[in-house]
């Protein structure tokens, strides 16, 4: 029992402790905002959203060196292939991870705690707390993947098509890359953020090709765009041609997955159907007749 008690103390105190500094390096980030501020004559326009990310991603930069490099990189891809800026958000990713690791634990044993528990359900509760935090953030993360994934599909034979129409009006790639971009910022934000991260690695690394691959990995609804024109212009083959293709196949691939979608929609329906249909037809069907049958053989009776 004595251990048991040790054990909690020591709990509440590695918590307390944990708090504490995390409210003084808040307090110490913006002490240090608010003073150079004042001492450049920047007005003081700073928030707490500001703040706190910016205490995110400080937090991150201090935590990401416990990670392995294939494991940032793989981290970078899976941010990318979310619709962020990896290399924004790579810090601020670790340090939301690492805070709310730290977080649902401490808040899960405190309520415990004030619930009066026994210790077993508190370890039960703070084990469930440790890995909510762990996991929140990677569901999190799969739900965006999965919604930037779908705007991405969403929109591509669109964005190809408007890029067929700019190279055949004689505009460069790059331009024709900006140009849909801006077309498309207000009709599908996913692809505008795409192209814009296109034209950055065409800017940043040696070859067109490498950009393109860079592309096809982000998302699977890029991926067939992303590799053929890398491959057109690796082999020097008509970009128009190649874009028209891969519109061609990407509006019949969707025809094809709505018509097996409506393909499945009767063996989807016959489970509600069995569920809530059936027993109301047999209500309305069986109903009536077994009233006249239960009123004759009263009738018989008397």
């Amino acid at each position: 029992m004595t251990g048991v008690l040790g054990f909690a103390t020591l709990a509440v105190a590695v918590a307390t402790a944990t708090f504490l500094l995390i409210i003084r390096e808040i307090h110490l980030r913006a002490l240090d905002t608010r003073v150079s501020n004042a001492v450049l004559g920047i007005p003081d326009r700073s928030s707490s959203s500001k703040d706190l990310i910016g205490w995110l991603s400080s937090v991150g930069s201090r935590y990401r060196r416990f990670y392995a490099q294939e494991n940032l990189d793989q981290l970078r891809l899976v941010l990318q292939a979310a619709g962020f800026n990896h290399y924004r958000m790579l810090p601020i990713w670790i340090g939301f991870k690492t805070v709310s690791s730290f977080a649902f634990p401490i808040a899960a044993f405190s309520i415990a705690q004030l619930l009066g528990r026994p210790f077993n359900d508190v370890m039960i509760f703070t084990l469930l707390g440790l890995a909510f935090g762990i996991m929140i953030p990677r569901l999190i993360l799969l739900v965006l993947k999965r919604r930037f994934d779908a705007a991405i599909r969403l929109g591509t034979p669109d964005m190809i098509d408007l890029l067929v129409v700019c190279s055949e009006a004689g505009m460069g790639l790059e331009s024709a890359l900006e140009r849909v971009g801006a077309e498309m910022r207000e009709t599908n934000p996913a692809i505008a953020q795409a192209l814009r991260g296109l034209l950055d690695d065409l800017r940043v690394l040696p070859t067109r090709a490498e950009a393109f691959e860079k592309l096809a990995s982000t998302s699977e609804g890029l991926r067939r765009f992303g590799t053929m024109v890398s491959q057109s212009l690796q082999y020097g083959t008509p970009l128009s041609q190649a874009l028209r293709s891969i519109a061609v196949d990407l509006r019949r691939e969707r025809i094809t997955k709505l018509e097996e979608r409506a393909h499945k929609l009767g063996a989807k329906l016959t489970v509600p159907m069995v569920l809530f249909l059936l027993p109301a037809m047999f209500v309305i069907l069986g109903a009536s007749p077994f009233l006249h049958l239960v009123r004759t053989f009263s009738s018989i009776g008397k």
